[in-house]
């Protein structure tokens, strides 16, 4: 298992990472997500020999339109998200 944190390019509304988290669940291999508002951050928890973290990128950026970047587990990334909702 290994654990990654991933930074949304936008998630200003409170409905975005729950909805990303649902997303991510439904794909083999992840088996946690924890979403991490203070930091506008995800930390996705899947099994390597199931996923990549560029397939899991990749579904997540066809459903949501969303841009993801790799930042260290549990580390924030400020200045990149959105403060406002964006819809």
């Amino acid at each position: 298992m290994r654990t990654i944190t991933l930074h949304p390019s936008r998630i200003g509304c409170p409905s975005i990472p729950g909805t990303m988290k649902g997303m991510m669940l439904s794909i083999p291999g992840v088996s946690d997500v924890k979403i991490r508002y203070e930091d506008r951050s995800l930390d996705v928890t899947f099994d390597e020999t199931m996923v990549s973290p560029e397939e899991i990128i990749k579904k997540i950026g066809q459903e949501t339109g969303l841009g993801l970047e790799i930042g260290e587990p549990g580390g924030a990334k400020p200045g990149t998200a959105a403060d406002t909702c964006p819809m």
